[in-house]
């Protein structure tokens, strides 16, 4: 009786058992025959196929205009203006002069060295002729040429004096605007004016960070001011110490035919060539995809279905950012279809269709 339950028992089970997997396999059975009735999830980008360009990998910096004969002209003595022979913010022309301080008392002591010089001199010719006669021995000869060389130094002195308190322009050009009158008292060193001839040929001065390493003397540099307009340059003379506060060295270029608005002490930017031209890949920035693994794209390869593909992963290297663009210097080559915009969407082996243009998102304004 025991054994007869314990069969009807089981079967039991076995019945129930095998009555649940059948549901349960006929339930996912028609799920999946669901699911494959339903189209394969796509998406759609905008597509470029690549080709291969040439690249030099440039940098722009900031640079300062520096005219070569530039002066500012200080005074070299104290004293009160007697004439002023330009007229500041005009030209002047080299040995003219500007400004000629009062020289009455050194004019008035010129004169009195040059009757020393003189009594000197005669004393000297007196001595000269008592010497050969034998009338004069030779210490009161040297003492009379020494009287001679004294009085023509205190002569020279004053001169010198005179001069230095009359100032000329050491070269022709374009003087600052200012103010000086007759009776002004200057001090030593006060600025007179500042003189500054442009020519066509200026120099350029500019800082390169060291980590990007050294130009070579003879360089060629690009110069425009406001990204117009481009003047080919070459460096011409750096400095061979670097800046321990920025770690920068300073370089100058010679520059012909910059714009005239370009005066001295502007600012300018100068493009750089850091390296050899490269072989690269053009593609839109859209293009450009990064995760923790580093930067890639998507190919597109050929799906089974007519005009329809598949997303493939592809890492690059070497990337130069250049504006809306980007330039892939290694990881890929010529020919490849790559997913531009809407690339970001995609996955290895999701199915794509490529399309001319995509539709703009929604713009959210923030209501409800």
């Amino acid at each position: 009786m025991s054994f007869l339950r314990s069969t009807v028992l089981v079967v039991v089970l076995a019945a129930v058992i095998g009555g649940l997997g059948y549901f349960k396999f006929s339930q996912i059975t028609a799920e999946i025959a669901a699911a494959e009735s339903y189209p394969e999830h796509s998406e759609s980008v905008e597509a470029i196929t690549t080709s291969l360009s040439q690249y030099s990998p440039d940098m722009q910096l900031s640079g300062e205009v520096v005219v070569p004969d530039r002066v500012v002209v200080r005074s070299q003595h104290a004293g009160q203006i007697a004439q002023v022979g330009f007229q500041p913010g005009e030209a002047v022309e080299a040995g003219q002069l500007l400004v000629q301080l009062d020289i009455a008392e050194e004019e008035a002591r010129l004169k009195g060295a040059q009757a020393q010089v003189e009594l000197a001199r005669l004393d000297l010719d007196r001595i000269k002729k008592l010497f050969k006669a034998g009338h004069a021995n030779e210490a009161r000869l040297d003492s009379a040429q020494a009287s001679y060389d004294m009085a023509l130094s205190t002569v020279a002195v004053i001169e010198q004096t005179i001069e230095q308190k009359t100032t000329r322009a050491p070269f022709g050009g374009m003087t600052r605007p200012g103010n000086l009158k007759v009776g002004q008292y200057l001090t030593i060193g006060t600025e007179i004016t500042e003189i500054t001839d442009r020519r066509e040929a200026v120099w350029v001065d500019f800082r390169l960070p060291q980590f990007l390493g050294t130009l070579p003397i003879g360089s060629p540099v690009g110069v425009s001011v406001g990204r117009v307009n481009t003047v080919e340059g070459q460096v011409v003379s750096r400095d061979e110490a670097v800046a321990s506060g920025s770690r920068t060295r300073l370089y100058r270029a010679l520059v012909i035919g910059l714009d005239e608005a370009a005066a001295h002490g502007a600012f300018v930017e100068v493009t750089v060539t850091l390296g050899e031209t490269l072989d690269v890949i053009g593609l839109p920035v859209a293009a450009l995809q990064s995760d923790a693994y580093g930067q890639f794209v998507n190919l597109l390869e050929p799906a089974e279905a007519e005009g329809a593909f598949r997303a493939a992963r592809r890492d690059v290297s070497d990337v130069h950012y250049q504006g809306d663009q980007v330039l892939v210097g290694g990881g890929l080559e010529e020919g490849l279809l790559v997913a531009t915009d809407g690339s970001f969407k995609l996955y290895p082996g999701v199915l794509t269709y490529v399309v001319d243009d995509l539709p703009e998102a929604p713009k959210d304004d923030g209501g409800w």
